[in-house]
């Protein structure tokens, strides 16, 4: 899947401008504010139908403009082109359109055309709390799998609506026994939103890993562990082959390096069970905080980094905790988001990033559109080095913005280099990578 044209109208900074992309590569220079990273931005949300920044389509609209518009043109092999169009006006609805035929479903536009984006907010998958993390997980499967974003939907619906009744509860509006009613509903669809994510995180892990290797020159090693809200402590599931095994950690799932399987009729019905035992045992609590503290809505997984090489992915302290040896192996874990430098922080958010592009090409089929913004920064030359020769072999559309064309520009094979000055863009002339 190419980009080939875009325009931008009252979008962010942008007045009026369209731009043709002519080579897959794409090199973005320009200062600060100029319009970078909005030009990615529209690009984003142009294939998924929002921003990875705004929280309101309001947002992008240009200042005192009264909405604003978006029209890309994709090419899918020689002959397949696809016309994209998005619009908001300030006081109307948002309007998706696809070849000139209005949508009526914002979330069956999600997933149509993949795309995968590093920014600088990206770091909140590394720095952030659990939520960040989860939305990277649910934005990941949804863009692969419908059935997975109707039940996160269906799932997240029940618990507003289980959420709501525990405040009435509590102000003794309503009775304890209407929650029997709600409870079923919220096992079936988280059941069913934990199983993909277990399935799916297996995967990334695996990509994550061997790019983070990559990209450090083999220096340094990553360690993923999901870790659920929803599975009781004496228990954990180990890569969704059925086998109940004993615990790590407490609500650590504990993971084996074969991530090909996916879940049986009876993995399902274990989660299910092990889910319901853990929502009985919470109801008490749930009534007297107002909320449901049990589910996938809690799930998170632990980042860390090793100082060996080490093939176990296993908990063994918590985040609260200070850098602990496995007694095993006599490696130490320590806890990214607390102990890692802004650059180590940098490199695991770009090895899941490029894992979620991998995973995406491997389960669709398809190459997603890769967007780079400010992709360089606090990284030293070792890992710009080993970044840069990852991006030259990847088959996909790439964008990548900076400040400065060099060194980029030697690095990369004969990219289409554009300028952006106060929302105006201008082609400059490709340098030949060096040899």
């Amino acid at each position: 899947m190419l980009l080939n044209h875009i325009v931008l109208r009252n979008f962010r900074n942008y007045i009026n401008c369209e731009v043709d992309f002519s080579k897959p590569v794409n090199l973005i220079v320009g200062g600060n504010a100029q319009g970078k990273t909005s030009l990615l931005e529209a690009i984003y949300f142009l294939c998924t139908a929002e921003s990875h920044r705004a929280t309101h389509d309001a947002e992008l609209i240009r200042h005192h403009e009264s909405g604003f518009y978006l029209k890309g043109t994709l090419r899918n092999g020689s002959d397949d082109v696809t016309s994209l169009e998005a619009m908001k006006k300030a006081r109307g609805q948002f309007r998706l359109k696809k070849n000139g035929i209005l949508q009526t479903k914002r979330s069956e536009w999600i997933g149509q055309f993949n795309a995968v984006f590093f920014s600088p907010e990206s770091l909140t998958l590394v720095k952030g709390g659990p939520s960040e993390r989860r939305r990277f997980l649910d934005l990941l499967i949804s863009q692969i799998d419908s059935e997975y974003l109707k039940n996160l939907q269906k799932y997240n619906l029940v618990l507003k609506q289980r959420n709501e009744l525990l405040k009435q509860i509590r102000a003794t509006f309503a009775n304890v026994k209407q929650l029997d009613a709600w409870d079923p509903l919220l096992l079936v669809h988280g059941t069913a939103v934990i199983i993909r994510r277990l399935e799916i995180f297996h995967q990334l892990k695996d990509h994550a890993i061997r790019n983070h290797q990559k990209l450090t020159g083999g220096l340094e090693n990553l360690a993923l562990t999901y870790r659920s809200a929803s599975v009781s402590n004496d228990t954990s599931i180990d890569n969704m082959t059925g086998s109940i095994l004993e615990t790590t950690g407490p609500n650590s799932l504990a993971e084996s390096s074969d991530a090909r399987h996916k879940a049986t009729h009876e993995d399902e019905d274990k989660i299910a069970k092990h889910f319901g035992i853990s929502l009985n045992a919470s109801r008490e609590a749930d009534l007297q905080r107002g909320t449901t503290l049990v589910g996938p809505h809690r799930d998170d997984f632990l980042i860390e980094l090793e100082s060996e090489p080490n093939e176990s992915i296993i908990h063994h302290h918590s985040e609260n905790e200070p850098p602990a040896a496995d007694p095993g192996t006599g490696t130490f874990r320590e806890v990214a988001r607390s102990y890692g430098s802004q650059g180590q922080q940098r490199t695991i958010a770009l090895a899941l990033k490029l894992a979620e592009l991998e995973l995406i090409r491997h389960l669709t089929g398809r190459d997603p559109i890769v967007l780079l913004d400010d992709v360089t920064s606090e990284l030293d030359y070792k890992r710009v080095g080993h970044l840069l020769e990852v991006l030259q072999n990847l088959s996909a559309q790439t964008f990548i913005t900076a400040t400065h064309a060099e060194p980029l520009v030697h690095y990369l094979n004969q990219p289409n280099v554009l300028t952006v000055e106060n929302a105006q863009i201008s082609y400059a002339t490709a340098t030949n990578k060096s040899s």
